[in-house]
C-alpha cells in the first residue's frame, strides 16, 4: 500500500511539474497589436501546459508578416480575439518544427504517400499554400494541430477551428485532413511522426 500511495504521489509530482517552457517573445515594431498579442502567447503558455508542443521558444510578433516558423517562428497579431485560434495557430508552426527538426529524412517517401491517399490536392492559394510539396506537408502538421488542440482543449473546441480554417485558408488541406484523418494518421504513425520523441 505505501508503495502504491508513493508512486501516485511520484506521477502526480512529475505531471504538476511538466509546465510550458519559458518562452523568449519579442515585437518587430512594438506595436499595440503586437504587444496584445505577445501577451495573449505568454498568457496561453501560463494558462496551458505547452511544453510538450514547444520546439523552439524564440518566438517575434510581427503584424506585417504571415505567420511562419522558420528561421524564427513569427505570429501576426491575427486572433487577438480567440484564444484558441491563437492557441491554434501557436502550435500549427511549431508543428513544422518537428518535421524540419525530426524528420528531414522521411520527406520524400512522406511526400509520395501523402498523394498516394489525396490525389490531385489544389495546392494553389487559398486552397493550398502556393506550393505542391508544401502543401502536402501541410496536412502533416494540421495534424500535428489538430491532435495539439485536442490535446489543449478537447475534442469539441479542437473540431471547431479545424472548421473555422477550413473556411479561412489552406482549403483544400483542411478539407483533405478532416476528410482523411485516420489515413493521413496511419502515414504519421508510419515515420514515427508525433509531438512526443
Amino acid at each position: 500500500m505505501k508503495r502504491l500511495l508513493l508512486l501516485v504521489l511520484l506521477v502526480a509530482a512529475s505531471v504538476s511539474s511538466a509546465e510550458t517552457p519559458t518562452l523568449n517573445v519579442r515585437t518587430a515594431h512594438n506595436g499595440p497589436a503586437e504587444e496584445q498579442r505577445k501577451q495573449q502567447i505568454e498568457r496561453l503558455a501560463q494558462q496551458y501546459d505547452l511544453s510538450k508542443y514547444t520546439l523552439t521558444r524564440d518566438i517575434i510578433v510581427d503584424r506585417t508578416a504571415a505567420n511562419h516558423s522558420y528561421p524564427v517562428l513569427t505570429l501576426n497579431p491575427r486572433f487577438l480575439d480567440d484564444d484558441d485560434l491563437a492557441l491554434s495557430a501557436y502550435v500549427h508552426e511549431q508543428g513544422h518544427w518537428v518535421l524540419m527538426e525530426r524528420h528531414r529524412q522521411h520527406m520524400e517517401p512522406l511526400f509520395a504517400d501523402l498523394r498516394r491517399i489525396v490525389r490531385n490536392m489544389e495546392y494553389q492559394k487559398p486552397q493550398g499554400d502556393g506550393t505542391l510539396r508544401s502543401s502536402y506537408y501541410h496536412l502533416v502538421v494540421i495534424m500535428l494541430e489538430w491532435r495539439a488542440m485536442e490535446d489543449l482543449v478537447g475534442q469539441e473546441r479542437a473540431l471547431r477551428v479545424m472548421k473555422w480554417k477550413q473556411k479561412d485558408h489552406y482549403i483544400a488541406i483542411y478539407t483533405a485532413v478532416l476528410e482523411h484523418r485516420e489515413e493521413v494518421q496511419k502515414i504519421m504513425d508510419r515515420y514515427y511522426i508525433r509531438w512526443d520523441k
